[in-house]
């Protein structure tokens, strides 16, 4: 009897369905973007690209045209944001625009990019706007310090050490 035919022989087991083995795992995009924008928030500024002319925003009216509307959120921010709520419906806060208090409500569906300003974030191609120019996509950029002068050589004293 082969071991194929013993029903006592073990069964390979199947892996977990993980997103590296399993392509077709559902993966709500809110969820993944909540996560992100919470781990961002935990280690310091979260920059969040969105659509504003997606139903469901509310930004300042000379803002809300805008199809890559960049906002920076933190807890620790000069001025504080004391409302910062991040759930399963999107961010909602009061923010500053030109001194003036906005109540803000971005939905998850129009965030496209969350980038931590340094280089580090998540891209949602799907939910970028489509007549978004390539030229204008933004993406996370990364902002390096200014370049250290270059060491110079001491001058010669035109003094003289006297014992």
């Amino acid at each position: 009897m082969s071991q194929s035919d013993d029903p006592n022989a073990p069964k390979p087991v199947a892996a977990p369905a993980t997103p590296a083995n399993d392509a077709a795992l559902p993966v709500d995009p809110a969820t993944l973007k909540q996560a992100v924008m919470l781990e961002l928030l935990r280690e310091g500024y979260a920059f969040v690209v969105l659509d504003a002319r997606r139903a469901g925003v509310s930004v300042p009216e000379h803002l809300a045209g805008n199809a890559g509307l960049v906002l920076q959120f933190a807890y620790d921010m000069p001025v504080p944001i004391r409302d910062l709520t991040v759930d399963e419906g999107g961010i909602r806060a009061t923010l500053s625009f030109q001194r003036t208090p906005h109540a803000c409500v971005i939905p998850w569906d129009a965030v496209y990019v969350l980038h931590d300003g340094q280089g580090r974030g998540v891209q949602f191609p799907t939910d970028a706007p489509a007549d978004l120019p390539p030229d204008e996509e933004p993406a996370p950029t990364v902002e390096r310090p200014p370049a250290a002068p270059p060491a110079k050589k001491p001058r010669p004293s035109h003094l003289k050490l006297v014992d």
